[in-house]
């Protein structure tokens, strides 16, 4: 078996900065134990290296499966994994990706099993390995990766799931801090902690040290006394900071690489002066608006008076509160609130024009005077679709933008919800100063908005360099910001070429409220390595590999944000230094190559995925990444799985989650009729007549904004719009039916962005077959027995069984699939399995009355 990581597009995070946790998925078996778990965090001046190790037993006289399951967070690079099984160690090998890719494609080409397991959320991604644990036997998993934690809103954060769902006999965390200066503060808290379980929790902090374990017994972990559920589920999150004053920051210099963290205290605020620019597009409509709404009157609440800002709304047209901006004294701010409370979602989404809108408010207000002369300017825009009026060509739009904005201001861009062209906002805002961030639906959409705005809400110097003069320094990282904002932190690191150099001398300059700001620290070097021995530094080369991670960080961003030859250049020296230090980017790929006794040879490729335009589902906690173990109990007998011949499912289903198609019978009587969609925010509904041959009588479409219905049958397609009826043969039907088009001899239906239905040509009489294609790991669509499985994003798929909505079904999994039943043609894996209409919807039947019906929901 060959276990694969690819990479993606390293995405920058500022809240999540070491973060690793433990989940199980569903009740374990007696049979397949944790029998340990050990996460263990050495973090060495913010450079964090996390080592998870997770040993699973099988303690009966048969082979099983276990899964490794482990999420981890964007801005982690996966550094080393292995398997020990049976006492044989097999180690991961980081590869060009291309190599991996060929391997894996070559796999799929040849009916061979492979697989492809991703998924991505607010602040982590997620990675899944499994294994066979032969009869009486262990396995043990070791995963390493590395980060740099960065500061936010003055603090560093450690922020641990811990959701084992089972005891576990040995289970620790072990966090151990070393600084340059002296620990200011450190705490450690957990949601779901007892009195008892916090006596478990030992801080030991001494200067520039600390220490944190956690490490409950099994009687501990015990919801009661004679209980097996465990307590363990929730968050573990560890907070701290250091001392720090108002000069050049520290240095540390290691085998000739240093880093320079500058992070001054006691700085007065830049006044800021801000431009929000809001879609009030239909597409908007529902819980968007609510919750942008709630977090703007928060924002508006919190804004200084010596700040100045404007807002505006767009959809078809711009539409501004005030013709300029204006200071945030309390009359402007109450009359902002009611401007934003007025807000009603419609129309079409005119990007272009917003944007310059806003632009030449900044513009306006500097040439005018209005604002104060030192001050920092951003423009904060959040839309949640792609541009559909006015000027629609994207990068026109980027272009545009870029001419108005002009370096007056920074852009900073919120993509809201599912059907925002997600790349198109992160390259315009790189190339105007800023930064992209995806704002998931979900309960918590007004606070990652609120979160966000504290970012950039308190800048308190402009233009700041550091620079380090008369030096030879090579590979010197970023050094120069436009802002620095009040309680983050700057870290720039780099090669010192001359190794008779004493000291190293840095100087920071800047612009402060007031007056220019500039500070000079010098470190001698022979002092500094005395120092370091002294401290007994966690692992001796961070500073090389810092600099490395920050290095391909930032060539990673210039990718998106450059063309042509630089463009290459940063691919060429990004791809160069993930090899070299053995880094899993999006340029690379860890590959592991074992086997399994009895199976054929098996690739799985967990992917790290990137920031698509179409985003992966949210996975909680918002502030946090986890890792964890799932042990799968189900007994194998390992033989060569036996082809499937998907003609007898009623749906071919392809979703993001998995890389095998699925293919699903439904097993209820003749002539019921069965709710496959729904979603009541849109009005969109999708029924089937069920066949108990293995297919549909009819199929139902109901879009009841648009008050459309679509009937299809295998001889004729009915649309139905008002009183208008229109019914067509397969023939003769147009190519465009108000909900829904003819593709040749496909009717195709696009239920949402990345969610679509396609429903061939019958090829037996009598009969139809849908097949679902899902890009989406974030549906709209959670009702419906299609529905449920979708927008699983945890799905688990082992040779006997398939997990969806922590339900365990059996199933037959094979890499010899026939799906041409479905017109599409046979390649890669597939899974098999039939359910009944209640059985992924906790006991809810989605049997419906007629074709039409609406579920209650």
């Amino acid at each position: 078996m060959e276990l694969i990581w690819r990479g993606s597009v390293f995405i920058a995070v500022i809240l999540v900065l070491c973060s690793a946790g433990l989940c199980h998925g569903g009740p374990a078996e007696p049979s397949l134990l944790i029998h340990n778990m050990d996460i263990d965090c050495k973090v060495t001046l913010r450079f964090a290296r996390t080592l998870i190790v997770a040993e699973i037993e099988n303690r009966l006289n048969s082979s099983h499966e276990a899964v490794f399951d482990v999420e981890l967070p964007k801005t982690a690079f996966i550094t080393n994994f292995s398997m020990t099984i049976d006492g044989e160690t097999t180690v991961g090998a980081v590869k060009k990706k291309a190599e991996a890719d060929e391997q894996y494609g070559t796999a799929v080409s040849k009916g061979q099993n492979a697989g492809l397991v991703q998924s991505i959320g607010q602040k982590m991604e997620n990675f899944r390995i499994s294994v066979n644990v032969g009869a009486r036997a262990a396995v043990i998993f070791r995963l390493t990766y590395e980060e740099l934690l960065k500061r936010y809103h003055g603090t560093y954060q450690l922020q641990l799931k811990v959701k084992p769902k089972q005891l576990v006999e040995h289970f620790q965390i072990t966090v151990d801090i070393v600084e340059l200066q002296s620990i200011s503060f450190v705490n450690a808290i957990g949601g779901f902690m007892t009195n008892e379980l916090m006596d478990t929790v030992h801080i030991n902090h001494n200067g520039n040290k600390a220490r944190i374990v956690f490490r409950p017994t099994l009687e501990q972990q015990r919801k009661c006394p004679m209980c097996t559920e465990t307590l363990l589920d929730g968050d573990f999150v560890v907070k701290y900071d250091v001392n720090r004053e108002a000069t050049a920051g520290n240095i540390q210099i290691v085998n000739g690489y240093f880093v320079h963290y500058f992070a001054p205290s006691t700085l007065e605020r830049v006044p800021k002066n801000v431009v929000f620019v809001i879609d009030a597009s239909q597409s908007m409509a529902g819980s968007k608006i609510k919750q942008m709404y709630e977090a703007f009157i928060k924002i508006l609440s919190d804004l200084p008076d010596e700040d100045h800002f404007g807002i505006l709304k767009f959809s078809g047209r711009v539409v501004k509160w005030t013709d300029a901006l204006v200071k945030a004294t309390p009359d402007n701010i109450q009359s902002a609130k009611e401007f934003v409370s007025n807000i009603m979602a419609q129309g079409g989404t005119n990007i272009n024009s917003a944007l310059l809108s806003a632009a030449e408010m900044l513009k306006h207000g500097q040439e005018a005077e209005i604002l104060p002369q030192i001050s920092a300017s951003s423009i904060i825009f959040l839309s949640d679709g792609e541009p559909t009026i006015g000027e629609t060509n994207i990068q026109v739009i980027m272009k545009n933008v870029k001419e108005a904005v002009d370096g007056v201001a920074t852009l900073y861009s919120l993509g809201f919800g599912n059907d925002v062209d997600y790349s198109f906002l992160e390259k315009m805002s790189l190339e105007n100063g800023g930064l992209a961030r995806r704002i998931y639906v979900d309960a918590d959409s007004a606070l990652q908005l609120q979160d966000f705005y504290k970012e950039v809400a308190h800048p308190v110097l402009l233009d700041v360099t550091l620079q380090y003069p008369n030096l030879p320094i090579s590979g010197l990282t970023q050094n120069s910001f436009k802002y620095y904002y009040q309680g983050s932190e700057i870290v720039v690191a780099g090669h010192l070429d001359n190794n008779d150099i004493d000291v190293l001398v840095a100087e920071v300059a800047a612009q402060g409220v007031n007056d220019p700001f500039s500070v000079r620290v010098e470190t001698n070097i022979e002092d500094d390595k005395m120092v370091k021995t002294e401290q007994g530094y966690i692992y001796g080369d961070f500073t090389e590999r810092l600099w490395a991670y920050l290095t391909i960080d930032q060539l990673l961003t210039k990718r998106i944000s450059s063309d042509g030859e630089l463009k290459e250049n940063s691919i060429e020296e990004a791809l160069r230094l993930s090899l070299k230090y053995g880094f899993v980017t999006p340029l690379t790929s860890m590959v592991i190559t074992t086997s399994e006794e009895g199976d054929d040879p098996k690739i799985i490729v967990a992917e790290k995925p990137k920031e698509k335009n179409v985003p992966d589902s949210p996975i909680r906690p918002l502030l946090s990444a986890s890792s964890f173990v799932r042990a799968v109990a189900k007994q194998r007998i390992f033989r060569r799985p036996m082809p499937i011949d998907c003609s007898s499912s009623h749906l071919l289903i392809s979703v993001a989650a998995v890389p095998e198609k699925i293919c699903l019978g439904i097993s209820e009587p003749n002539d019921e009729i069965i709710n496959l969609f729904h979603n009541s925010d849109r009005g969109i509904t999708l029924n089937g007549k069920v066949n108990d041959r293995s297919g549909f009588d009819k199929v139902g479409f109901v879009h009841k904004k648009r008050m459309v219905t679509l009937e299809v049958t295998p001889e004729n397609i009915t649309v139905t719009k008002g009183q208008d009826t229109q019914v067509y043969t397969w023939t003769s039907a147009p190519k465009g039916l108000r909900i829904a088009k003819k593709e040749g001899d496909k009717l195709v239906a696009s239920l949402e962005n990345g969610l679509k239905v396609i429903i061939p040509l019958p090829t037996t009489p009598d009969l139809l077959k849908l097949h679902v294609e899902s890009k989406r790991r974030d549906s709209n669509y959670t009702l419906g027995l299609v529905g449920r499985v979708t927008s699983d994003n945890d799905i688990i798929i082992t040779y006997s069984d398939i997990m969806i909505q922590r339900e365990s079904i059996p199933s037959f999994r094979s890499c010899s699939c026939d799906v041409t039943s479905f017109r599409v043609k046979n390649q890669g894996c597939c899974v098999s399995f039939t359910v009944e209409s209640d059985e992924l919807n906790a006991g809810t039947s989605n049997i419906v009355k007629d074709i039409f019906d609406i579920p209650s929901v």
